[in-house]
């Protein structure tokens, strides 16, 4: 089957990007639903499960991580602050997110990340920074998209600030738990 790749990362979830095959016109195929190999070029990928139940023209099949494409977010201490005024407190948080691909040809990614959206008229969330990623408000997820060539490295900053009551407390950072084994 012929397809349009893409690769997608989320890296506040994963650090690594993810391989999407894109097929159009699977319909006159007569696939069914079931498990099937998966391969990509000469290699096998692994085992993945096909649904076929979808209305959409497109059927989109993850080959899994790519492990040429890199992708860090590192928060930026420099920008990162927080302050008190009066009754309110302000949180500012900044992200940079970097894409390079070691591949040897060019690449589509859809970048994503996140703000927080409040409900709490009390927490007023401000986008600071976004570098041109498009921002779907009612959800807070930020998306962009990128052409990289071979070799090529290309970063976004991801900024926002929130102002909350002194006597709120708000939990953005979920903080890594570190597992230490134990040998008796």
């Amino acid at each position: 089957m012929t397809a349009n790749f893409k690769h997608i990362a989320i890296p506040k979830l994963d650090k690594d990007a993810f391989i999407l095959a894109q097929i159009t016109g699977w319909e006159s195929l007569d696939l069914i639903d079931g498990p099937m190999n998966v391969y990509y070029g000469e290699s096998y990928i692994g085992l993945s499960d096909l649904s076929t139940r979808t209305l959409d023209d497109t059927l989109d099949l993850s080959l899994g991580r790519d492990k040429k494409v890199l992708v860090t977010r590192v928060k930026l201490k420099d920008f990162t602050k927080k302050q008190i005024l009066g009754s309110t407190k302000t949180v500012t948080y900044s992200f940079k997110i970097s894409v390079k691909n070691n591949r040897n040809q060019a690449i589509e990614i859809d970048l994503e990340d996140q703000i927080p959206v409040s409900t709490i008229k009390e927490i007023e969330v401000k986008t600071e920074e976004l570098s041109n990623g498009n921002l779907y408000d009612n959800t807070g997820k930020v998306k962009w998209k990128m052409n990289l060539q071979p070799g090529e490295t290309k970063s976004v900053t991801l900024s926002f600030s929130i102002k909350y009551p002194k006597s709120k407390q708000i939990k953005l950072e979920k903080k890594q738990q570190k597992v230490v084994p134990r040998y008796y």
